[in-house]
């Protein structure tokens, strides 16, 4: 009898122990993950739509950032590139650009219609690719660069893009700044309707396509999600979010 209640002493012991830790673990996962979130999820039946929640924005140029970077909450191809090459410059992106408030001169490209630029708590959707808001974003440290404008105050912008792919956009939604994407393969003009269907004020096209769109974002848990699996060393431009 002796023997029987050290027995049931020690296998309860074990159990308090085992469950202060499981108790103690759940409590620092919740802590880590309850009020100040990276990003937020949300979807449809046809698009993926991320909301990083941001101190800043950059558009980091020749080297994609490292998904150890821990103050990076998303990245994705920005500007268009025009071809691929041994080395790195500038002007292989299309349009003027403003990376680490630093303005460059880009190839001119006539599909661009858009500007986004971001400055301070500043950032806004500019219709057109020439804009003293590009200067300023400049002169402030900030960072700006062009594409094609796909909605702009709630208006469908013309454009000549065709074709089958997964689409990606930079859009403004009940102001907040957030990354949409089809969910699966689509003609570009039903992406279009989507972004419209879903409420978005402004959109501004994103580099799509195999070997370019390789984009990855960090979940309120701190790990790193890979949007798309990289193939080629292709883009040379990636619109960046820093928490």
């Amino acid at each position: 009898k002796v023997m029987r209640n050290c027995m049931w002493f020690v296998v309860c012991f074990i159990l308090a122990v085992v469950v202060g830790c499981e108790e103690k673990n759940q409590a620092v996962v919740a802590e880590a993950t309850a009020d100040e979130p990276y990003i937020y999820l949300d979807s449809t039946s046809q698009l993926n739509i991320y909301y990083p929640q941001f101190s800043r924005v950059d558009l980091v140029c020749e080297q994609m950032p490292r998904t150890s970077e821990t103050d990076v909450v998303m990245c994705c191809a920005a500007a268009f590139t025009r071809e691929q090459q041994a080395t790195f410059s500038h002007d292989n992106i299309a349009g003027d650009h403003v990376s680490g408030g630093v303005f460059y001169n880009g190839y001119t490209c006539s599909s661009n219609t858009g500007t986004f630029v971001f400055y301070g708590d500043y950032w806004r959707f500019i219709p057109s690719c020439h804009s003293d808001s590009i200067t300023k974003a400049a002169d402030t440290g900030g960072m700006a660069f062009s594409q094609i404008m796909l909605v702009y105050n709630g208006r469908r912008c013309p454009c000549h893009v065709k074709g089958r792919s997964r689409f990606r956009a930079l859009c403004e939604k009940d102001g907040q700044l957030c990354v949409v994407e089809s969910r699966r393969l689509q003609d570009f003009e039903f992406f279009v309707r989507s972004l419209m269907d879903y409420g978005v004020t402004h959109a501004l096209y994103l580099q799509p396509g195999k070997g370019w769109n390789y984009a990855w974002y960090r979940d309120n848990a701190g790990m790193v999600h890979i949007m798309h699996p990289k193939t080629h060393d292709y883009s040379t431009n990636w619109i960046t979010f820093y928490y």
